[in-house]
């Protein structure tokens, strides 16, 4: 029989078990690890690209972005977004388009006006030209190839080197102008440049 003086019985207390937080920060991490992985490719692949793919896409794929102008007298694709730049001169505007790949590409378009007497001794005026690219980058010319005439056009084309640096130079005389292609590349590999110089059209009465 129970009584009112009876001791009353304490509850014991019962510690619930914690939640285990690992498959929580494991999943966690799965997801982070997934989100850096779609974030670097997307940058690296559209954003900002390693220099090796846009050179790859460039001369195999077709990739580039492309600059035409009557007006500045030639059409070109160059492997990224290009800078136009201008400069006065004797003979009257010099218009250059440049794209600065990085990594020790350079690719750039040069049209610069000419005297009437441009024809006159093409040869040694191109040749003094070639000399010249040499002489203010401090490289050998390892091969050059003499001046041809294609219809109305005198075509002469170069290859400047310093060290592992590479410039492949073309020009392209006509009687009023100067087209000047140059590639700059850290390697001998002439794909670049021969992918701009496909893709170089004049534009214009020549």
């Amino acid at each position: 029989m129970f009584t009112d003086d009876a001791e009353p019985i304490e509850a014991i207390a019962v510690e619930a078990p914690r939640p285990n937080p690992l498959p929580s920060m494991l999943a966690w991490a799965g997801v982070a690890i997934v989100v850096v992985l779609v974030g670097s490719w997307v940058w690296t692949r559209w954003i900002d690209p390693p220099v090796g793919d846009t050179i790859d896409r460039y001369v195999n794929d077709g990739a580039g972005v492309k600059f035409e102008s009557p007006g500045d007298g030639f059409l070109a694709t160059f492997p990224t977004d290009w800078t136009r730049t201008t400069r006065p001169s004797d003979n009257g505007t010099v218009v250059t388009v440049d794209s600065q790949v990085g990594s020790g590409y350079d690719f750039s378009v040069t049209n610069a006006p000419q005297p009437i007497t441009a024809l006159d001794e093409f040869t040694s005026a191109l040749n003094v030209i070639v000399g010249k690219f040499a002489s203010d980058l401090d490289a050998e010319i390892v091969d050059q190839k003499p001046p041809v005439v294609v219809q109305d056009v005198v075509v002469k084309s170069a290859v400047l080197r310093q060290g592992e640096t590479y410039w492949r130079i073309q020009l392209l005389l006509l009687r009023d102008r100067l087209y000047t292609i140059v590639v700059k590349a850290p390697n001998e590999d002439p794909g670049p440049y021969d992918r701009l110089t496909q893709s170089f059209q004049i534009l214009g009465p020549h």
